[in-house]
């Protein structure tokens, strides 16, 4: 390996158990003038980042004692706060995937090129710098250490309520409209709780059948069912002393219901295959934009689930309830992109109408700024019309909006998404990782990309 110079040099754990890999990973690495720790297997790896709290993460999935890259996959959700890239062997986009759901910032298969791994890192790092900075500057306008921007009652009023629930280990039921920030209520009730350190494994419910969500919350074991090549550790022990984020709660198919409520009262669960029942302990925080106690009554979810779910109930409010945190809330999401915004498009945003929410209005301001000219700095109303999927002219004011807005917002986002990804791919011949480096993802998020497009 040869190097080159890097401009953020960091402190980066590889966890590798290969001799002669970590001689020459973590030389190539020092010369780029990182400080470089070495683990050689799991334990080693986990106390390593407790004790040194690294900037970045390079982990091999494959590693003593089993040498399966599911074993390897369990450690990345519990490298709290730092990019982790992983390495292996096994260049499999289902092995990416999996990682980029656990977490995982990026994915490099071994041989690893040496100039990729250099670029891959400094990114990384400068991602891990700029989180930082970013919070420094949520901080200054009103966002707290919980993620939460705005100083609204209504937002200050659910801040208050995580502070009191937090410090317990009772289970919460997170309620609000899609689109209103609930993970990020559960991951501060985690962040500001007693198991901080611990996993935090967000799972959503309603993307998977009743098998598929069995297996990934509970396991399997080898030649339980076609395709189960490998014994698998499901999410409950993954999350093990932290918290089990179950999002969409009310999607979950009925038969999952009952081994849910199961686990629930007693804190024990088989994997699929198995025969020996097994014990996680982990605080769980449940979300959903739908009514349970109507689905209840209609026979739809099982009341004792319901129940045992609602320990405490917090509710994420609308935009509409807080319209007063829509000119920060545009402010900050518009820093992340590197830019400003203009008198015009701050009134155009807060005239608007958000049905979907924080998560419509970090769409828009996302697709502005993409849309922007060269050499502008601040994004104006007609670029928000743009990428809010309207026709700017005559009797359009800056609020205007219609039935199917969202419809258009996201079939816009959709067309913007596939063009640029498709140039990407095309102006680099096919080759991933240099298309995710010039539209500043990593490749593991290009794959998934790739794949709910239909680029593949």
């Amino acid at each position: 390996m040869s190097a080159a110079s890097t401009s953020i040099p960091g402190r980066v754990l590889l966890v590798d158990d290969e001799p002669a890999f970590q001689r020459l990973g973590g030389g190539f690495l020092r010369n780029l003038g990182h400080e470089v720790l070495i683990a050689g297997d799991g334990d080693e790896a986990l106390s390593a980042f407790a004790r040194e709290q690294p900037d970045l993460v390079l982990l091999d999935l494959a590693m003593p004692p089993s040498m399966d890259p599911e074993q390897g996959l369990t450690l990345i959700p519990r490298f709290n706060g730092a990019p982790v890239v992983v390495l292996t062997g096994h260049a499999e986009h289902e092995l990416a995937l999996r990682a980029a759901d656990l977490g995982a910032w990026d994915f490099l298969a071994k041989p690893i090129d040496p100039d990729l791994l250099r670029v891959v890192v400094d990114r990384a790092l400068r991602k891990r710098r700029l989180d930082a900075e970013l919070a420094q500057l949520r901080r200054r306008q009103g966002e707290d250490s919980m993620g939460l921007v705005g100083q609204s009652a209504a937002l200050q009023s659910l801040r208050a309520m995580i502070r009191r629930v937090a410090p317990t280990r009772v289970n919460v039921l997170v309620l609000g409209p899609t689109g209103t920030g609930k993970e990020l209520v559960a991951r501060a009730l985690h962040e500001h709780g007693p198991a901080a350190a611990a996993p935090f494994v967000p799972v959503h419910c309603g993307a998977l059948s009743a098998e598929l969500l069995e297996s990934e919350l509970f396991g399997h074991l080898k030649g339980s069912f076609t395709g189960a090549y490998r014994d698998q550790p499901g999410l409950v022990e993954v999350a093990r002393g932290g918290t089990l984020f179950l999002d969409e709660v009310g999607e979950m198919p009925p038969p999952m219901q009952v081994k849910l409520l199961r686990f629930l009262q007693e804190g024990s669960y088989m994997p699929v295959g198995g025969r020996v029942t097994l014990t996680s302990e982990v605080r769980v925080v449940a979300a959903t934009h739908r009514d349970l106690e109507a689905m209840v009554r209609a026979g739809e979810f099982r009341e004792d689930l319901y129940y045992r779910l609602k320990g405490v109930v917090l509710r994420t409010p609308g935009l509409e309830e807080r319209r007063g945190d829509v000119p920060v809330l545009a402010a900050s999401f518009a820093r992340q992109r590197g830019v400003g915004v203009s008198t015009g498009a701050m009134a155009w945003l807060s005239a608007r109408a958000w049905p979907g929410n924080v998560r419509e209005l970090k769409a828009v301001v996302d697709a502005a700024a993409a849309l922007l000219l060269p050499g502008h700095t601040d994004i104006d109303a007609e670029a928000l019309s743009l990428a809010a999927g309207e026709a700017p002219g005559p009797g359009m004011s800056p609020g205007a909006t219609s039935e199917d807005s969202g419809g258009l917002l996201d079939q816009a986002m959709v067309e913007l998404e596939r063009r640029l990804i498709g140039e990407a791919m095309q102006a680099t011949g096919g080759n991933q990782s240099e298309a995710a480096r010039r539209l500043g993802i990593s490749r593991a998020g290009l794959i998934k990309k790739l794949g709910r497009l239909g680029l593949r």
